[in-house]
């Protein structure tokens, strides 16, 4: 049964058979943990503690509520949208599929098929492939910007059910133009069109405002990249027809009550200064790049995300000999446009130093 032409086994789509498991490497040793962008700042121990207390509270024998009350009330004034415009999820990434899920119906004889620049977040195509849908990668221009001709091409060739943008994109960073989402939004009227903000806090584009005139569009947002990444809690914007039909295929308890607790206490009271943190984590992105850049044997790409992905001749020896100096990045060394390819996300001062320290000897 072991090589798959038998039992059950057989019953795997052939897209999850030809995919790899999603792998995180947790390397002994490591000082400064740059691999995952996250933000590399904990809570302060009198928030914590205080946090602590609050969720002491918790009813721990009852399910959570299935509707988010307390999150979806301070979202939607904090957004100025309608409570029924959101959809709460389990990270971003739960809400990745089920948009997926919700807006698969099959056009013709053709299977769904949901269309993103590639390379982009890994999700999208898992998300594709676990219902039964098409991933259609249209890949992006040497420097990682938008290929917007083929973009284009791509979705005037067959329908698609939904267009993914990662604004900015993970991994390279890039910020695609805003107008070209929402071009794509205009010219594909029955298109369901997601502007992925993950990293809205580290560049500063949204297209929140522009729900009321594209009733196709989504936006999805996530508390992950501004500290509260454990908390796997990612929210979804829409047109309130969109979000009723996403609401359909979520679970009745996706978020846990802990979970809802803390994001909710911890936006209301302390948003401000999480905030504040990725604005200090923005200026030190734009230090740290000045100082890779000047690295030779180093290409950097341009990033408006809280990472930076660059270039070197070897990938796996680079990366071996950080993880040796203690510091992680992100491989993503393949055949393909991430040929050479590490990222790493911006850490402390202190471990962006050990970052420099570290590549400088790596690349001697």
């Amino acid at each position: 049964m072991s090589d798959g032409t038998g039992g059950p086994l057989a019953l795997v789509p052939d897209a999850i058979r030809a995919m790899a498991r999603y792998e995180v490497p947790h390397p002994p040793g490591i000082v400064a943990k740059l691999d995952a962008n996250e933000s590399p700042f904990a809570l302060a121990p009198d928030i914590a503690a205080e946090l602590g207390g609050v969720l002491a509270g918790v009813a721990l024998h009852r399910y959570p509520a299935g509707d988010s009350p307390a999150l979806r009330a301070l979202i939607s004034r904090e957004h100025d949208v309608a409570p029924d415009a959101l959809v709460f999820g389990n990270g971003s990434d739960e809400l990745i599929a089920l948009v997926i899920a919700a807006f698969s119906r099959a056009q013709g004889a053709a299977r769904p098929r949901v269309v993103y620049p590639a390379p982009s977040f890994a999700v999208y195509r898992i998300a594709a492939a676990s219902h039964g849908a098409d991933a259609v990668e249209v890949p992006l221009c040497a420097d990682f910007t938008l290929d917007e001709a083929a973009l284009a091409g791509t979705l005037a060739a067959a329908p698609a059910n939904v267009v993914f943008f990662a604004l900015p994109n993970n991994p390279t960073g890039t910020l695609f133009p805003p107008e070209a989402v929402l071009a794509t939004a205009a010219q594909h009227p029955d298109v369901v069109v997601v502007s992925d903000e993950a990293y809205f806090e580290y560049a500063g584009v949204t297209l929140l405002g522009e729900l009321p005139r594209y009733p196709n569009l989504v936006v999805l947002r996530t508390v992950s990249k501004i500290g509260l990444a454990a908390l796997r809690c990612g929210y979804l914007v829409a047109h309130p027809d969109l979000a009723r039909e996403v609401e359909k295929v979520r679970p009745p308890y996706n978020l846990g009550s802990l979970n809802q607790v803390a994001a909710a206490w911890l936006l209301e009271r302390h948003g401000p200064s999480l905030r504040a943190r990725a604005a200090e984590v923005v200026a030190e992105r734009d230090r740290l790049a000045v100082e890779l850049a000047a690295i030779v044997g180093v290409t950097l790409f341009p990033s408006r995300a809280n990472f930076l992905l660059f270039r070197v001749a070897d990938a796996r020896a680079c990366w071996t000999r950080l993880v040796e100096r203690g510091v992680l990045v992100r491989n993503l060394d393949r055949p393909g446009a991430l040929a050479g390819c590490l990222r790493v996300t911006v850490g402390t001062r202190e471990e962006n130093e050990l970052f420099l320290s570290a590549q400088r000897e790596a690349m001697r």
